[in-house]
């Protein structure tokens, strides 16, 4: 590994990642081995947990290619310097800011979705004009297998390398140096990253998870706001970050609205949710197990078998949960929704400030002024009024966590920002020089900087 991250160095130092037209050519390479492989990778990740081909296409790759798109076309104006005010002190002098690529980065996938969760930071990592390190999950066989050979077959080890391998060759990996690490994971395994990379002052980006709230309000749209919850919750069969995890519902409407959210779930899965093309299984029997035992046969009105030779979970609702309830102690990450119910909205307030922050908050409401004040006030990365994990594919617009939930953002500019330096350059001519700096100082220097100084504050305040 040391041999491999020594010749991305070279490679970098050596300048050929720098020009705009070469991070555009990589790009354009990638986008066309996705477009040509796209049956290989949807059969290899079918081995893996039995998503099928239309989801792999919509939930897996329609956003690493739009990424790839919107890097294309906006990698000139993204890499231009910016002009910056220069204070009185540095007359006549000119600033500036440009973007610079970090230099050789390191890239760790999470298994549930094994390409795009990669591809993405993979992307933007590129388009600053990176080398990279790409550590797919272990957990995936197939799928990392099948990346690792699309790329490390089509693209020089020197500039993007997928390392296959387990826990010991991730640990290996952070014992080394990179100028950027990128992680997507669980909270647990992202401090262990942190650790590694606060040894070598590595910058990080942590995408973590944590457990997103629904706050259901009795004004809402019923109807509409529980399709769109159950969808969130199905999609990718729960295994996603930014997943709707349980559901605070107020007590005059939660009879109705799990009754909803009941029909709707039934309506995207079909009578037989077992043979639902959008319902992947999970990944192994160690995550099969830890959401089996979150359910409580008492509680569930919706759903509740399961069977672990096939690593199937049916897509369950549990009512009448409470906080201390094993459900309510970690992310579910699985097709569970427990549904807790609220008659006093600023009680469930300041529960969800004492919490750790959420990588999404959702809420549904008519009132929408109200449900800006509480985004405001209630930490978390994110979120969404009156729909779910949407959010998470604009590529307009900075996406990241708080807290537990991670640090940094990434998609679009925001990834690209992620993965460079921006370095502040300011350029003096030579035909004025301020006396003022220069010793010895006389008392007349001392009042005309006092001057100068109390103009500056009076602008500023006003």
């Amino acid at each position: 590994m040391k041999e491999l991250i020594e010749s991305q160095r070279n490679y970098f130092l050596a300048g050929h990642t720098r020009s705009v037209s070469e991070r555009k050519k990589n790009l354009r390479k990638l986008h066309n081995l996705i477009l040509e492989n796209e049956q290989v990778l949807a059969e290899a990740i079918y081995k893996d947990f039995k998503k099928s081909f239309q989801a792999t296409l919509e939930n897996e790759l329609s956003l690493p290619y739009g990424e790839i798109n919107v890097a294309i076309r906006k990698l000139n104006r993204w890499s231009r310097p910016r002009t910056h005010l220069t204070n009185l002190s540095n007359f006549p002098a000119r600033t500036r800011s440009f973007p610079v690529p970090f230099g050789v980065t390191l890239v760790i996938g999470p298994w549930n979705y094994p390409y795009m969760l990669s591809l993405i930071p993979l992307v933007s990592s590129l388009a600053a004009g990176n080398t990279v390190v790409l550590k797919p999950s272990e957990l995936t066989f197939y799928s990392s297998a099948a990346l690792a050979k699309l790329i490390n077959t089509n693209f020089p080890k020197e500039l993007v390398y997928v390392q296959e391998g387990g826990v010991e060759e991730t640990t290996e990996l952070l014992k080394q140096k990179f100028d950027k690490i990128f992680f997507t994971g669980s909270t647990q395994v992202g401090k262990i990253v942190m650790k590694a990379a606060a040894e070598q002052l590595t910058p990080v980006t942590l995408e973590l998870g944590g457990k997103n709230p629904v706050i259901v309000m009795p004004d809402c749209h019923l109807k509409r706001s529980a399709q769109r919850i159950a969808w969130g919750k199905l999609h990718n069969n729960g295994n996603a970050c930014v997943s709707p995890d349980h559901l605070y519902v107020h007590e005059d409407i939660k009879d109705e609205f799990v009754q909803e959210v009941k029909r709707y779930m039934t309506r995207i899965t079909g009578p037989d949710p077992r043979q639902s093309p959008i319902l992947p299984r999970m990944v192994n029997e160690k995550h099969f197990d830890r959401v089996v035992s979150m359910i409580d046969p008492e509680k569930v009105v919706h759903g509740g078998t399961f069977d672990r030779d096939d690593l199937y979970i049916e897509p369950t609702i549990m009512d009448g949960v409470k906080a201390g309830d094993k459900v309510m102690q970690e992310e579910v990450f699985g097709p569970l929704l427990p549904v807790l119910t609220y008659n006093n909205l600023d009680e469930l307030l300041k529960l969800l400030k004492s919490q750790p922050a959420p990588l999404s908050l959702y809420i549904f409401t008519r009132n929408i002024s109200l449900a800006k004040k509480i985004m405001r006030e209630v930490p978390s990365g994110g979120g969404m009024i009156n729909e779910v994990v949407m959010y998470f594919i604009n590529m307009n617009a900075p996406f990241g966590g708080l807290g537990d939930s991670g640090m940094g953002h990434y998609h679009g500019k925001p990834g690209f920002d992620a993965f460079s330096h921006h370095k502040t350059v300011m350029i003096k001519p030579t035909w004025f020089e301020l006396f003022l700096k220069h010793p010895p100082h006389r008392k007349i220097y001392y009042r005309i900087f006092r001057s100068v100084l109390g103009r500056s504050f009076r602008n500023f305040w006003k």
